[in-house]
């Protein structure tokens, strides 16, 4: 078994194959060597352990109740905040759009006791054996193949630790994504290599503040800031009075965001 699906409307059984359907005779012959080597490396999410491969993360997905299979949809992928699950996935694409996007969801590696929910622990993006990026990896390409996700439109996202989730991911794997939104991110140590990020140039990250928030998370978040514009990215910081509550009304400036990252890249003739 894979990843426990929650929120779902379609049968475990369409997301079992993670790999694209490459007919190798159909491909150039210039690309085939090239094909073949990619699909024997550990890079292939088929070829990764049987670890990944089983792991019992839950996660939820969310599609539009109007979703058309003609339509490639952006991706919007989410790490909830600290006291709640995966399930806060549906509340946050509400609030952001019910219809522009699918959404996907993990649940967060730390279980909180007191509060309940949980959380995602900044001293290591992994459950057990199984680290985030491969199971990410794993997880999306298994949704592209049951869903129309448009690839160049995998936008990532989350509160609080969440933040420094999607941040991690995002500083560590750029070219999986076109975007990042970091919503009050504690931007802890772990959460951007210590030797740097690199791929950056030109993508785009949004970066909400509290003006109530701690001093030395404020400090953080600035060096954080500071390193991701030295690496190349496009760093919108919005200071706001509170912090951004994802599953209010405020989160529709998220939708705007995004829309506006595709629109000004169509403009420019990179989007495919």
């Amino acid at each position: 078994m894979y990843n426990r699906l929650r929120s779902m409307s379609f049968s475990c059984s369409a997301m079992d194959s993670a790999g694209p359907n490459i007919s190798l005779e159909l491909l150039p012959l210039e690309l085939r060597e090239v094909y073949q080597s990619w699909r024997r490396s550990s890079a292939t999410p088929d070829n990764y352990s049987d670890d990944v491969q089983e792991c019992d993360w839950p996660v939820s997905i969310y599609v539009p109740e109007r979703y058309e299979e003609g339509y490639a949809y952006p991706l919007l992928t989410w790490f909830h905040s600290d006291a709640n699950d995966e399930d806060q996935l549906e509340d946050v694409m509400n609030a952001v759009s019910s219809q522009n996007y699918v959404g996907l969801a993990l649940r967060g590696n730390a279980e909180l006791g007191k509060t309940g929910g949980y959380r995602w622990d900044p001293a290591t993006f992994a459950q057990g054996s199984v680290g985030l990026s491969e199971l990410m990896h794993l997880t999306t390409c298994r949704l592209r193949r049951a869903f129309h996700v448009h690839s160049e439109r995998i936008f990532v996202a989350g509160s609080g630790h969440g933040a420094d989730a999607a941040l991690h991911l995002f500083s560590r794997h750029p070219d999986w994504f076109a975007g990042a939104i970091l919503l009050d991110p504690f931007c802890e140590p772990g959460a951007i290599p210590a030797e740097g990020p690199g791929g950056l140039d030109r993508k785009s990250v949004l970066v909400s503040l509290s003006r109530t928030c701690a001093l030395d998370n404020l400090g953080r978040c600035v060096a954080a800031v500071r390193t991701l514009r030295t690496a190349g990215a496009s760093v919108d910081v919005r200071m706001t009075e509170l912090p951004v509550d994802p599953v209010s009304a405020e989160a529709r400036s998220l939708d705007y965001w995004m829309m506006e990252c595709i629109q000004r890249e169509q403009e420019g003739g990179i989007w495919r």
